[in-house]
């Protein structure tokens, strides 16, 4: 049995520490500006286009039917990349 509780049970909190956001998040780092501004709009949402992809990539990695709600998957994504540039930046310092 898995200790991931299952997707429709977890808090937004919750699902942007889920593995597969985490590994979603730190591809992104490698991301240059231009491919971010495809999946993220200039007030930090997901585009329609990524709230698909990163949708379905969560299932593959989560063997779930995706997040709880639509957009919550890419919106933990962008919550825990933005957690990861703020980490860098502190190891930077």
């Amino acid at each position: 049995m898995s200790s991931t509780p299952a997707v429709i049970e977890m808090t937004a909190t919750d699902l942007h520490t889920h593995p597969a956001v985490d590994e979603m998040a730190r591809d992104l780092l490698k991301a240059t500006p231009a491919m971010l501004a495809t999946l993220i709009r200039p007030d930090d949402s997901p585009s329609v286009w990524f709230m698909g992809l990163a949708n379905e990539r969560f299932r593959e990695r989560a063997g779930t039917s995706g997040g709880p709600f639509p957009g919550s998957v890419a919106r933990a994504v962008i919550t825990r990349l933005a957690e990861l540039r703020a980490e860098q930046g502190r190891a930077a310092d």
